[in-house]
């Protein structure tokens, strides 16, 4: 660890088998370090990448780069971060890349839902669990007795016969 970070950091500094220098001290409610820099709490690996690589370009952030061994967000190794626009950060969140939806079913093809939310976010969800959980809504908006079934493939909601 360098000495051109303050010691009230290089203290709280531990380095992995992986070479993240992980913060073991404040994190926030995100799971990023903080640590207090001319009176302010700052995010410690904004103050690393500044103090050791240079200042963070206007209209940038930083991002832990998954690719450069990073696995935590408390990681302030500036040669695990990468000053990179707010759409390609949230591009590499696991939320953008997962492939598989909480049940296992894969995000893909026709078992993919995306829709648009609020300040251009892009929300991915499961075609099957979605029909699910109509079927068990109209399940108890109708009462146990009334049987559905749901025709996966086409993920519309019949009524038996």
């Amino acid at each position: 660890i360098p000495n051109d970070l303050p010691s009230n950091m290089t203290a709280k500094i531990a380095v992995n088998e992986g070479g993240c220098w992980i913060w073991t001290g404040a994190l926030n409610s995100r799971g990023y370090g903080c640590v207090g820099v001319e009176g302010r709490s700052q995010l410690t690996h904004r103050v690393a990448y500044t103090l050791l690589v240079g200042p963070i370009p206007d209209g940038l952030q930083i991002d832990h780069v998954l690719a450069r061994g990073c696995t935590s967000k408390a990681c302030c190794n500036p040669e695990h971060l990468e000053p990179v626009t707010g759409k390609v950060n949230c591009s590499r969140t696991s939320r953008a890349t997962k492939t598989h939806c909480i049940r296992g079913h894969r995000l893909a093809g026709a078992n993919l839902i995306t829709k648009r939310r609020k300040a251009g976010r892009i929300e991915r969800n499961c075609r099957t669990c979605q029909a699910d959980a109509v079927r068990r809504h109209l399940r108890k908006k109708r009462g146990s007795e009334r049987e559905y079934a749901i025709d996966h493939r086409r993920a519309a909601i019949l009524r038996p016969s």
